[in-house]
């Protein structure tokens, strides 16, 4: 797409991927998560990916954006990690990050999706590089994590989902906004200059309706490699954020009419 940017996309689910966790396994999991003969993609893809990634940097492309269908950074769970994304992986992800460092490569975003909830991270080698959680100094990119519109997602009132996105802000250094409550979608708008990143729940997917709740609105300022401070601006709609406030306001836009209104369901 000319110097603006490179669109890569990963297989992380199905291509040449060494075991995951399927529930039953997850001890085992645990056990072989930082093995590194352990692939998402296969030594053939992974090498391709590297290559890609160094291309793009060496044309001159303004920004890297990395698809794939998993969480890349590393988040803490109540119960510990997740087996079945990045963080099952280790020795993967830290090939990646090296070869982002040692290259010097940056711009990177990173989109992610089938945790059924919203994330939004600086792009970190943690416990390898500094890093800066309050200013977002020593990053090397954005990762913007989004649910589906009409999946299922946490069975929770919006406090519990709140309560638990600050429990995961509190483990994370990286995460900056999360989000299990609302089902949606995000958009992301990529300038020269730098990219705006809106995300947008529904108030409901029980029903059919034409509403839409803005969540929150990022920035990532090309050469920065974070998230530009404050975070969201300082405020959100709904989960947690760092160093800022969540605010539920309920003002929704009707997508038919055109009109904003102060919109409420019992139902999710």
């Amino acid at each position: 797409m000319g110097k603006l940017m490179d669109l890569i996309v990963l297989d992380t689910r199905n291509y040449d991927r060494s075991i995951t966790t399927l529930g039953w396994n997850n001890d085992y999991i645990d056990l072989i998560a930082d093995d590194a003969s352990r692939s998402l993609m296969g030594s053939h893809q992974e090498n391709w990916f590297y290559r890609q990634l160094s291309e793009s940097a060496d044309r001159g492309a303004t920004w890297r954006i990395i698809g794939n269908q998993i969480i890349f950074s590393r988040i803490i769970e109540s119960f510990g990690i997740n087996g079945d994304n990045w963080n099952g992986y280790t020795a993967n992800r830290n090939r990646t990050l090296k070869h982002l460092y040692d290259n010097n490569i940056g711009n990177n975003i990173f989109l992610a999706g089938d945790s059924h909830q919203n994330w939004v991270s600086d792009l970190v080698w943690l416990g390898e590089k500094e890093y800066d959680e309050a200013t977002g100094a020593g990053g090397l990119g954005v990762e913007f994590a989004g649910t589906a519109v009409s999946s299922t997602g946490v069975r929770k009132p919006l406090n519990g989902t709140d309560a638990d996105a600050r429990a995961r802000l509190a483990q994370s250094p990286v995460l900056q906004w999360q989000d299990g409550y609302y089902r949606g979608y995000f958009v992301m708008s990529v300038g020269k200059d730098q990219i705006e990143t809106q995300f947008f729940g529904s108030p409901s997917v029980a029903t059919r309706n034409a509403y839409d709740l803005p969540l929150a609105n990022f920035t990532v300022v090309a050469g920065d490699n974070r998230l530009a401070r404050p975070v969201a601006g300082g405020s959100v709609e709904s989960g947690s954020l760092r160093g800022g406030e969540v605010e539920h306001t309920n003002l929704t836009l009707n997508t038919e009419t055109g009109l904003w209104e102060y919109v409420g369901f019992n139902q999710m």
